[in-house]
């Protein structure tokens, strides 16, 4: 039998084949180096890895089914009740939602219609005249930063992997903590260089300046710019941070207030074109992938018609759905305390005819 942590570390390793920095940066192939032989014992370490996972996608996976037009797989979708409802992402079923066809764990089809949308949500409720297993979303199971995820797909294997990288949060402009603040990504060592403190910013109303060298956040230590943008994702506005930073030879300390994305017209980000080309970078993105009201980041690699299926944790609890492969190392999870909220409300009726997610 093989070492569980050395079927760990294996696949760990496959999953950073699959990270690319989205800032310009290039990441050198850590398998370039590798024998032939090297990468066949890593492949099969990661065969046995993904049927090591199954026993954890069992249950979720008889709540999975197909949804197709034409043969087509548009989605998958996760069944909600006995009688045929079933949760799936709206905009990749959209264009061909007046000709669905959903197939069951069990191979059979069955026709199927949208009933109704959460557009803020990406979600679509679909229904078909079957038998169902509904799914059991499990409240309150928000994974850590760090712990496995795996995607249920209808035959009971592990369609994707990968571990939380960013914990729940909104995606939404007006949600998103902002700091005001341009970094140096090329800089390694101790701390973050700020190339450019915006004006009227949080940063500046707390006294930092383009030149400061970022050392703590709340006295954790920040080694990198990666790091300090992924910890201030898990802010919102609002929020009262304690920076730590260096100006010249002078260690120092301030409180900043973040304020919002949405409150700073003068941010200047990486421009639309651009952020679209990085996000295509080595894997095909859904459409719609951004601007959430709340999801789980992951590095699971899926493909864009992997979405709408239950997402489980190391001991298979339903921790929620797949909603967007944003970019090579982001993919987005509804979190199912997030669903089961939305469920207690009515949705809009979905027109059959026409993708409306403007």
């Amino acid at each position: 039998m093989k070492n569980p942590a050395c079927i760990i570390s294996s696949a760990l390793f496959a999953l950073i084949l699959d990270a690319s920095a989205q800032t310009g940066l290039r990441i050198p192939d850590p398998q370039a180096t590798l024998t032939k032989s090297e990468k066949k014992l890593l492949d099969k370490q990661r065969y046995h890895f993904f049927e090591a996972a199954k026993p954890a996608v069992a249950e979720a996976a008889k709540s999975t089914v197909v949804i197709h037009n034409q043969r087509k797989r548009l989605a998958f979708g996760t069944a909600l009740t006995k009688d045929g409802a079933i949760l799936t992402k709206w905009s990749e079923i959209a264009p061909s939602s007046n000709r669905l066809i959903i197939t069951t764990p069990d191979g059979k089809d069955h026709a199927a219609i949208v009933t109704g949308i959460y557009k803020e949500h990406d979600l679509a409720i679909v229904k078909s005249a079957t038998t169902l297993t509904p799914i059991t979303l499990t409240p309150n199971t928000t994974p850590n930063l760090g712990e496995f995820v795996f995607l249920a797909n209808p035959v009971g294997e592990v369609e994707g992997l990968g571990v939380v990288s960013v914990q729940a949060r909104s995606l939404r402009e007006q949600d998103k903590a902002y700091l005001g603040v341009t970094m140096d990504f090329t800089k390694t060592g101790s701390g973050i260089l700020l190339k450019q403190v915006m004006q009227g910013s949080a940063a500046a109303k707390a006294g930092l300046q383009d030149g400061d060298v970022i050392l703590a956040i709340n006295q954790r230590q920040i080694q990198d710019a990666m790091e300090m943008r992924n910890l201030l994702q898990r802010f919102v506005p609002g929020s009262e941070i304690l920076v730590s930073y260096r100006r010249g030879q002078s260690k120092r300390k301030t409180k900043v207030l973040l304020g919002s994305r949405d409150e700073n017209t003068n941010i200047h980000g990486v421009s639309p074109a651009r952020m679209a080309k990085m996000q295509r970078m080595g894997t095909d993105p859904n459409k719609v992938r951004d601007n959430f009201p709340m999801v789980i980041q992951s590095d699971m690699k899926i493909e864009s018609n992997d979405t709408g299926a239950p997402v489980v944790d190391l001991n298979g609890n339903v921790i929620g759905i797949s909603i967007a492969r944003a970019s090579r190392i982001k993919t987005f999870i509804t979190p199912s305390d997030t669903i089961l909220q939305l469920l207690t409300t009515k949705p809009t009726y979905a027109p059959l005819t026409s993708l409306d997610h403007d």
